[in-house]
């Protein structure tokens, strides 16, 4: 595409050029309104702070379908992109809601100091819907392929193919994945508990605000757990068995007194070198309620803990690009060696799900009607326009100033509440993973013959809670957290291949109920601090 030079002078003009152009890539409006607020804000970041006499914008195209757009500007190195973690939480601060922009965006931007100049790069239209068709051609390959070598090779040649591709292939991509596990949860909760603890400050109404989501999050983990025991309740197909090191079957025993003493390490190192999820969330817990206690004292180590939360996340996400051959092994290893039962197991997953989705709708529901004292009505009618957006990306975060807008523009909540809110909400509202961590955890419990007792369905609850709370903002994050969860009783992590499958629905399932939490809670928090028009709600 033609680039064009931003200057003080021609700005006015931007926003009808780059429309033109982005609408011949056949990019959404939501997307290029998007992309018009981002260049907006960075170009005058690039002015003002980076002391740029003009900036090149270029709208690019490349073979995939990946848009973005590249922003240039000559000057010694400035990174408009690291202010992003400096705003302020006032709400009366006009450029608020800018700076929550960029922050919702924040993995859809890039910098980098080339030949003299600062070059800012754009992810407008980003490859979500390309990961979901090549994880979808993989399943049905995945089947395909598992059909015909059942058919038609031996047992020998099958475990052939087996021993020399497929198990190497999946055991290198697990190795991968449990070297991050631990990091990513230990960082990521302590990012959510420092973010809740920051909301908190703000007195009276973050305190309301922290309590509808933890309690709206325990009633899905209640709800979840509800479902699983019904849909697995009966028989069960096995597909493994928890063995100890010396090949013997390994039975699950519970002590409540050891399990309370287990909880705290003996030293820093051994959770994270010996997988200790338990202790892994106990220090994460520990170190951010001290991170929040000193405050402004120890902001530096709190910018450190962010920045090796996203460190991680961005690890994850390079190792999640390997899902689609990851997901095709595992079908073929399910179609071969599971059979027709194991596959419509994951079926009753799936609706588990949308089950658990639709009684935590009647939750909101109540919420509205009975503390936020409105008709819910209104609420039931409008969010549905929301969900598409969720369900295409998986990320709450990329959603969230679609969400504010949709709570100040369509329900009427003030923008004081719903710039504080929703960004919280982002963070530590995770009401889609208290309902399929459970219910998910539950089924493959079962599925290596681990009784589900009352202890265990204590101990999956907790997890459950403390794990939503601090849930990683990327795509397929459910799965680190399900594994986390399983881990305890000792399933192995190969069953990660099963969930990729499935978290291609379940997880934009999860992300839609995600945001309809966040927006709930604000309304009821508006409607309780008389800062909801009744007249945009209703109308």
């Amino acid at each position: 595409m033609e680039s064009f030079y931003l200057n003080a002078e021609n700005f006015s003009g931007m926003h009808d050029r780059l429309e033109s152009q982005l609408a011949q890539l056949k990019i959404e409006q939501k997307d290029i309104l998007r992309a018009e607020l981002l260049v907006e804000e960075l170009f005058w970041r690039m002015i003002k702070y980076g002391h740029a006499a003009q900036v090149k914008v270029q709208p690019i195209k490349n073979f995939f379908g990946k848009v973005q757009i590249q922003m240039t500007a000559e000057g010694a190195p400035y990174n408009p992109l690291i202010e992003v973690s400096d705003w302020s939480e006032d709400g009366e601060d006009e450029d608020y809601f800018r700076m929550m922009i960029l922050k919702a965006n924040r993995q859809k931007l890039n910098w980098s100091h080339k030949q003299n100049c600062n070059v800012v790069t754009i992810d407008v239209r980003g490859e979500s819907n390309r990961q979901l068709r090549l994880t979808v051609a993989s399943i049905v390959c995945g089947v395909v392929c598992g059909v015909v070598m059942k058919e038609f090779l031996s047992p020998e040649a099958i475990a052939l193919v087996n021993d020399n591709a497929i198990e190497p292939i999946q055991t290198m991509f697990m190795n991968a994945l449990k070297m991050v596990i631990a990091p990513v949860i230990f960082f990521s909760v302590i990012s959510g508990i420092t973010g809740m603890g920051t909301s908190a400050s703000v007195g009276k109404v973050g305190s309301k605000l922290i309590g509808l989501y933890l309690a709206t999050s325990a009633v899905a983990s209640v709800v979840g757990l509800l479902i699983a025991m019904i849909l697995f309740s009966g028989d069960v197909p096995q597909i493994g068995t928890i063995t100890s090191s010396g090949g013997e079957v390994k039975s699950y025993e519970f002590s409540l007194i050891q399990f309370i003493v287990g909880i705290i390490p003996k030293n820093l190192v051994s959770p994270i070198a010996e997988g200790n999820m338990l202790q892994i969330i106990f220090l994460a817990v520990l170190f951010g309620s001290c991170l929040n206690a000193l405050g402004d004292k120890v902001r530096l180590l709190q910018e450190v803990v962010s920045n090796c939360n996203e460190f991680f996340m961005k690890v994850v996400g390079v190792i999640i690009q390997f899902v689609p051959p990851i997901v095709f092994f595992a079908m073929i290893t399910l179609v071969v060696e599971m059979g027709v039962d194991t596959v419509l197991m994951m079926g009753k997953l799936i609706v588990g799900q949308l089950i658990g989705c639709a009684a935590m709708f009647g939750v909101y529901a109540l919420l509205v009607n009975f503390i936020g004292k409105i008709s819910p009505l209104p609420f039931l009618k409008k969010i549905p326009a929301l969900w598409p957006v969720p369900f295409a990306t998986s990320s709450s975060a990329v959603t969230m100033p679609l969400t504010m807008k949709l709570c100040t523009d369509k329900l009427g909540v003030s923008p004081k509440i719903a710039s504080f809110s929703i960004p919280i909400g982002t963070t530590i509202n995770m009401d889609g993973c208290g309902i399929y961590l459970p219910t998910a955890a539950i089924m493959f419990l079962k599925m290596y013959g681990v009784e589900v007792d009352m202890h265990a369905i204590i101990i999956i609850c907790a997890m459950t809670v403390s794990l939503s709370v601090g849930a990683p903002a990327v795509p397929n994050a459910a799965v680190i957290c399900i594994l986390t969860i399983t881990a305890t009783f000792g399933v192995p992590a190969d069953i990660a291949g099963l969930l990729f499958c499935i978290g291609t629905v379940c997880e934009r399932v999860v992300t839609c109920l995600n945001v309809t939490g966040d927006v709930a809670a604000s309304a009821v928090l508006a409607r309780t601090e008389n800062l909801l028009d009744e007249k945009i709600y209703f109308g």
